[in-house]
């Protein structure tokens, strides 16, 4: 019988279930009292799936179970077959009643403001609609979106280049600004250029994170070095919160001191950053068809943008099948050799 046939007939979403809380647990006993099954009931299961596939997914030893090449591999795709399950009961709950539903998306920490005030426009209107927001680094939403964990993510991009299997659009362009805090002796200086204020003291992103390589090629632009970070963190909150006490200076997306309103504490020094303007996206696997809440959502971020007078390149198609992380790296790349 052709694999297909067999795979059809004889591998179940049950079957993929126990193959994953066998491994979780690692155990078939643990698994068992989990499921609320019997050991033997659990080792049918998982033996029947590889009768079908012809291959062995799980080691077992005394000690317990662990995934072999082939278990590990069909595990990873199980994760997405079930996170499209779940995407597919989230539609016919919309369908069945479009004031309620329930969506799972993405936003990298300057963009989660934006997110959240299309979020409070569709709550207004519909509040019954649920929102599981995952704000995440560029990488982390890309590898969300691959395992269809979330629908859509709205992320700077290093060039208007979309990441191999998604397609993008342009929401508008975002520059990266020297902050601190108002009334601060950065903002008493009649003269400042970024040589003037490299010495800091600096809080900042990873150096090796995706904005920490857009920072360090605008400082290489002007031959200047990475300046030395006194605080390293990915936490926007924490970089504004040390900015606003007026004595570190930080690099961030311009987005933060706009939105959603003019941030009270904060504001972007005089100083130009060579190669700091670059597109935020709104990304979406390109072999998966939109949830309705999904177009909803998006069509709303859309207005957003256009209120908040963020740009007037909204709705731009991007080029396709490139890795934002290698693009940024090329980028970087590139700076370096001009320096």
């Amino acid at each position: 019988m052709p694999l297909d046939d067999r795979v059809g007939r004889r591998i179940k979403l049950r079957g993929l279930h126990i193959l994953q809380e066998t491994v979780a647990s690692g155990s078939m006993a643990r698994a068992a009292r989990t499921l609320g099954m019997t050991q033997p009931a659990v080792s049918y299961a998982i033996t029947e799936m590889e009768q079908a596939l012809g291959v062995i997914l799980l080691h077992r030893s005394p000690q317990g179970v662990s995934p072999t090449a082939f278990g590990d591999s069909l595990l990873q795709r199980s994760v997405v077959i079930f996170n499209e399950l779940r995407q597919g009961i989230r539609d016919i709950a919309f369908l069945a009643d479009p004031s309620a539903g329930e969506i799972r998306i993405g936003a990298t920490p300057p963009m989660s403001a934006v997110a959240g005030m299309a979020i409070n426009r569709l709550i207004r209107r519909y509040p019954k609609l649920t929102f599981d927001l995952v704000v995440e680094s560029t990488q982390v939403l890309m590898r969300e979106l691959h395992r269809r964990g979330i629908e859509l993510a709205i992320s700077r991009m290093a060039e208007p280049v979309a990441p191999e299997g998604t397609t993008a659009e342009i929401l508008f362009y975002d520059r990266l600004v020297v902050i601190a805090a108002k009334g601060s002796r950065w903002t008493r200086r009649k003269r400042l250029d970024l040589r003037g204020v490299a010495a800091g003291p600096w809080a900042l992103p990873s150096a090796d994170g995706f904005l920490g390589a857009m920072i360090r090629a605008a400082f290489e632009a002007r031959g200047l070095a990475m300046p030395a970070a006194a605080v390293t963190t990915g936490s926007t909150y924490t970089l504004a919160s040390l900015a606003a006490q007026g004595l570190f200076l930080t690099i961030h997306p311009e987005t933060m001191l706009r939105v959603p309103t003019r941030h009270p504490l904060l504001v972007a020094l005089p100083i130009e950053l060579s190669q700091a303007i670059h597109p935020i996206g709104l990304v979406q696997l390109r072999d998966r068809a939109p949830s309705p809440m999904a177009t909803m959502f998006a069509q709303e971020v859309r207005t957003v943008v256009k209120a908040a007078g963020l740009g007037r390149k909204a709705a731009e198609p991007v080029r396709a099948g490139a890795d934002w992380a290698a693009a940024g790296s090329c980028r970087s790349d590139r700076a370096e050799r001009r320096g």
